[in-house]
């Protein structure tokens, strides 16, 4: 016994010490998830690495590969992968998926499948099963990759995957996603999240993908944002950040900056190398799209969503040739991938190019005949050409097999449903209007005239007479018509065209200019269809904004002041780059100011060359020539000159507010705000920059800090007083405020907006004679602003002075096309006032703000009648009955209409008239 005791000892002390390694082991893996949550990869990997051996060796590397593989060092995390697979064979069937995800991320897509199928059959390589689908499917075998992916489904229908495994549910609902099945894979994750997956990122993002995929960006970005919690510098969670941010609101300057954080995490991860190029596309930056695709092909060049931008970039640069070749060699790869052509048309879609994504969609439908995304794209863009038969019934193939995708189900709701039983159709030559029922009667007298007047000078002008006939849409309801311009219930905007036909809101929607939006819209029709499609955002845009400025002095824009501050502040791109103003935008104050932009640039070049060379550009761009070829050919100066000359005459247009101050409150995303102060620390600009993205962010206390900071370091920064100022208004702090006012006046920083600052704290005191001094000083220091006129109209309303109100209303009028009441107040006024000639002028430009109002039709018809012009009063008095005014009222306008007809000498049709009037008058 004696000679046992150094073994029995030998043994003892092996079991006291492999679990004290075991259990450092451990630890050392829970502190290498730990700081691979908080984005410390390279202490992570010290830390697994640190596990040399014994039975958590295994787990180790496969950690090591997987955040290997996470920051893009491919060969590495296969090295590494091997290595854990080689230590046995739950170490392989843990390891085998990683090692398939870098070789595949290499583009050794075979590879990656021979991996994963090596222990698909093992009864616990749930995770291989998964990777193996998603990887057969992206070789066009998705018949091959039901099997191992059902396989999962069926590990949950049977409990092998129960409702504690919040992994493995996880797994089942990404497989049900890849097998089309929303509903089954919408639940799994929510079992998922209930056993505890909130906190897994891989949860987090695929549900996201599953949001978007159904068109749900709002949710996506919820469960993006919790991702981002969990681990805040995972570059996946950014390129999903990315992806939201562009859904959600378009945000191009919050997008790029999520993919450069991506890179710089992992600078090989093709997901960002998309979106970085469609960035590009959007802008129709064909080199920088070119060269993001590149060097993402550099990583992987099989990648099949890189390879579809490649596509889109040459389809855009007319390169049919190169497009082509590029969806021969995707097809070649998958030939089931029919997500080729929806990535290729969204691009298309962004370029007006219409007929064309009809054309990818069927072809699309051909290529992969399940796909129900192609055949709802298919259905949409054939009703936006006009083709409500063909659209509705893809359409409806596409639901009955996907009964989540919610722009099906609207689209067909709206067209099978409420536009039978609400809308009505009249056809004619030149168009095809669609009404609200109850707003036909009344705009069929004055759309059709409208859009006849337009037509006729349009095609005087450009030359050039587009396809008839050219379907119009009136929606009376907003949802309405967000849903037939893009499936969705809340698209934003007033009008859209799509080269064909236009949709726009009614004047049953709500209180705008449908006679600016409707001449706008027709104004693309020319442009879309005589360039062929070609037709680039910012010019189709100046151009209808041009359209309506030389119509009607009152359908300007006036966004003098943004246009000034975005000039000084470079934020108004060269010529070649214009679509940068309509897509890196902070607000829809900043779309606004892009669209003025414009059209100051379209009016330039009418006003420097001729209307005849603007339209003489377009059927250039339709023959395929870039930009700067066809400014060069078109007005024979480069297109870098015209910019120059452009830009200098800008700045004397814009001249009255160098001696003034002009906020520019531009925030920038957060994280570029804090790099850019990073290299410039003291620099109370960059300091204001990160205060106003702070306040953007909600973080008030933070932002008012900075703020401080910027004060400190320059106590007459214009900028971070004219905050303050806001700031202490909003906190009704008035002596503050005033002294802040005072102080940015005696520093030289007086301007509009401070004297509009006066006036509403005048307001706040009650102090009318400063309000007044301080609204015609803000008038005087900007006269294309409205907001000092409205002021100066309410003060005098107040005190009733009657020739203040109508002063006001007569300016103000010139500036506020779309509101309402201003034209109602200007026309009774000037009818009360018996300045007759004056009110026909206004009355015709009052119908195209409020044609549904009789009080309008009854001014109107006054002034009309009063001019001697009894055939257009009565035309108007008709208008006024059709508006469906209480009895008593409409008796009156029967009475007014007898009057006109004893004018005319049309003695039967008084005597009707004052019948009718007797018939509909109030029984006492």
């Amino acid at each position: 016994m004696r000679t046992n005791r150094p073994l029995l000892a030998a043994l003892f002390a092996a079991t006291l010490l492999a679990p004290a390694a075991s259990f450092a082991d451990e630890k050392a893996l829970s502190r290498a998830a730990i700081l691979t949550q908080k984005g410390d990869y390279t202490a992570a990997v010290k830390e697994l690495d640190a596990v040399k051996s014994g039975p958590e060796r295994a787990a180790a590397l496969v950690a090591k590969a997987e955040l290997e593989l996470l920051q893009g060092r491919y060969a590495d995390a296969v090295k590494t992968a091997k290595s854990a697979a080689a230590l046995g064979k739950d170490a392989k069937i843990k390891a085998a998926p990683t090692l398939a995800e870098a070789l595949a991320s290499q583009g050794k897509v075979s590879d990656a499948i021979d991996a994963v199928k090596d222990v698909a059959d093992e009864d616990t390589a749930h995770r291989a099963r998964l990777v193996l689908g998603e990887l057969l499917i992206r070789s066009g075998k998705r018949g091959a990759a039901s099997v191992p992916l059902r396989r999962l489904v069926e590990a949950y229908n049977d409990d092998t995957i129960n409702e504690r495994d919040a992994e493995g549910l996880s797994l089942v609902g990404r497989a049900a996603h890849l097998l089309r099945s929303a509903h089954d894979a919408n639940q799994a994750y929510g079992e998922a999240e209930k056993a505890g997956a909130r906190t897994r990122v891989e949860t987090l993002l695929w549900r996201a993908e599953l949001f978007l995929d159904k068109y749900n960006p709002g949710e996506a970005g919820e469960s993006v944002k919790d991702a981002l919690k969990v681990a805040p510098k995972d570059p996946r969670v950014h390129v999903a950040m990315a992806r939201v941010k562009l859904e959600n609101a378009m945000d191009f300057e919050a997008a790029e900056s999520e993919i450069k954080q991506a890179l710089e995490v992992n600078p090989n991860l093709p997901s960002a190398y998309v979106i970085r190029a469609g960035l590009a596309l959007r802008t129709m930056d064909i080199a920088a799209a070119d060269a993001a695709v590149k060097r993402g092909l550099e990583v992987d060049p099989t990648h099949l969503e890189l390879l579809s931008m490649k596509a889109a970039s040459r389809f855009l640069a007319d390169d049919l040739a190169g497009y082509e070749a590029t969806k021969k060699q995707v097809l070649s790869l998958n030939p089931e991938f029919s997500t080729f052509f929806q990535i290729v048309a969204e691009y298309a879609e962004w370029e007006h190019r219409y007929e064309d994504i009809v054309r990818m969609m069927d072809e699309a439908t051909r290529v992969d005949a399940q796909d129900m995304k192609a055949f709802a794209t298919l259905g949409l863009n054939k009703i936006r050409l006009g083709d409500d038969d063909g659209g509705l019934e893809a359409l409806r193939k596409s639901w009955k097999k996907d009964r989540f995708n919610v722009r099906a189900y609207n689209t067909l709701n709206l067209f099978e449903k409420t536009i039978p039983a609400e809308y009505v159709t009249t056809n004619g030559t030149r168009f095809r209007i669609r009404y609200h029922k109850e707003e036909k009667p009344v705009l069929e007298r004055y759309v059709p005239r409208m859009l006849d007047e337009a037509w006729t000078s349009m095609v005087k002008r450009y030359g050039f007479t587009p396809k008839m006939p050219v379907s119009i849409e009136l929606y009376a309801d907003s949802e309405h018509f967000s849903i037939r311009t893009s499936g969705l219930p809340n698209v934003g905007i007033q009008g859209v065209c799509f080269g064909q036909s236009l949709a726009a809101l009614s004047p049953g929607a709500g209180p705008f200019n449908w006679g600016n939006v409707l001449w706008h819209e027709l104004g693309h029709v020319f442009a879309i269809q005589y360039s062929k499609s070609h037709v680039p955002r910012w010019f189709t845009e100046g151009l209808s904004e041009y359209e309506t400025i030389i119509q009607r002095p009152e359908w300007r824009r006036e966004e003098d002041p943004a246009l000034f501050a975005a000039l000084k502040g470079g934020r108004v791109p060269p010529l070649e780059g214009f679509n940068r103003a309509f897509t890196h935008v902070d607000s829809v104050e900043d779309v606004t100011m892009a669209y003025f932009a414009a059209s100051q640039l379209v009016v330039f070049m009418a006003d420097t060359y001729g209307f005849d060379k603007v339209a003489a550009m377009l059927p250039r761009w339709g023959r395929g020539e870039r930009t700067p070829d066809v400014v060069k050919n078109t007005l024979g100066v480069p297109h870098d000159e015209v910019d120059r000359q452009f830009r200098e005459w800008l700045k004397k247009r814009l001249s009255r507010y160098e001696k003034q101050y002009v906020p520019d409150l531009h925030a920038p995303p957060l994280d570029e705000a804090r790099k850019a102060l990073r290299t410039d620390p003291k620099n109370p600009k960059k300091l204001v920059r990160l205060a106003l993205s702070l306040l953007r962010d909600g973080q008030k206390p933070e932002a008012l800090a900075v703020l401080d900071e910027a004060l400190s370091l320059d106590p007459k920064q214009p900028d971070a007083n004219y905050m303050r100022l806001r700031l202490a208004m909003g906190e009704k702090k008035l002596d503050d405020a005033a002294r802040i006012l005072d102080k940015m006046v005696a520093n030289g920083h007086d301007g509009y907006v401070l004297r509009m600052k006066a006036a509403d704290l005048a307001e706040m005191r009650k102090d009318k004679a400063r309000m007044k001094a301080s609204f015609e000083a803000a008038f005087k220091l900007d006269p294309s602003q409205s907001e000092p006129l409205q002021g100066l109209y309410d003060l005098a309303k107040e005190q009733k002075d009657v020739a203040g109100q109508l002063d006001a209303l007569r300016r103000l009028s010139l500036l506020d096309q779309h509101d309402r009441r201003v034209w109602v107040r200007l026309l009774s006024l000037l009818v009360e006032r018996g300045l007759w000639e004056e009110a026909v002028k206004v009355g015709e430009s009052a119908m195209y703000v409020d044609v549904s109002s009789t009080k309008v039709h009854r001014l109107y018809a006054k002034a009309l009648a009063r001019t001697g012009r009894h055939i257009s009063a009565i035309f108007e008095l008709n208008s006024a009955i059709l508006t469906k005014p209480e009895p008593a009222e409409m008796s009156a306008i029967y009475e007014d209409l007898a009057k006109g007809y004893d004018k005319l000498g049309k003695a039967d049709f008084a005597k009707q008239a004052r019948d009718l009037a007797k018939l509909v008058a109030p029984k006492d």
